[in-house]
């Protein structure tokens, strides 16, 4: 069980705004379909990146840039993790993970600090010659995570163009159907048309007296 909230708000002084909202964000219970704790406790889950960043993170965060949100996970050493409960949320679930940041232990959350910048090497005199560039871990995560975020939306765009397509063909399908059925049905009513006519010429004109009769009616 989480902890109450008064217990949060007296740990809270000591805990960086941005990790203090992201606790508040996983006690809502309003939005544990879209962003949760994992069963455990120990790392949290984004199931649905589309609805997370269209309502929670201007709501929680101020913006709308998933990418943006998983940088500033970085910075505070939070790592994107695969799990076996990453498959009950389909493929696109997002798990994080920070030592320090677990729903059972908020006396911890104060632990939370943003990474040092990372110095730069320095150069050594006797490779001048050489070109060399170092990047720092911090932005290789990130350039990883923003990686991962547009290979998970060209994925979902995919999955939709596929289901747009066999819409597109199963609408094709049902519109021949009916074209079919349209074209039998009128080859029934010519054909009725066609031997309600012949058998009236068979029969000929009525006689005269019942001509009479009909005429008089």
């Amino acid at each position: 069980m989480p902890p109450p909230a008064d217990d949060i708000e007296a740990s809270m002084p000591l805990v960086s705004d941005f990790v203090k909202r992201l606790y508040r964000l996983l006690e809502d219970p309003s939005v544990q379909h879209i962003v949760s704790w994992s069963p455990h406790g120990d790392t949290f889950m984004v199931k649905d990146i589309n609805e997370f960043t269209a309502s929670i993170l201007p709501k929680f965060f101020k913006h709308s840039n998933f990418a943006s949100f998983v940088r500033q996970l970085n910075k505070y050493d939070f790592h994107k993790i695969k799990t076996t409960d990453d498959g009950l949320y389909g493929e696109h679930c997002w798990t994080f993970h920070h030592p320090n940041f677990n729903m059972h232990n908020i006396e911890k959350l104060k632990h939370i600090r943003r990474k040092p910048p990372v110095p730069r090497s320095v150069s050594n005199p006797a490779a001048s010659s050489s070109y060399q560039c170092d990047i720092p871990s911090n932005m290789l995560y990130d350039m990883q995570s923003q990686l991962d975020y547009l290979s998970s939306m060209q994925a979902e765009t995919s999955s939709h163009i596929r289901d747009l397509d066999q819409k597109y063909d199963d609408m094709r399908v049902a519109m021949s159907e009916f074209q079919r059925n349209v074209e039998q049905q009128d080859q029934l009513m010519q054909a009725l048309a066609q031997n309600f006519y012949s058998g009236a010429l068979r029969a000929g004109p009525p006689p005269p007296q019942q001509q009479y009769e009909w005429y008089r009616t």
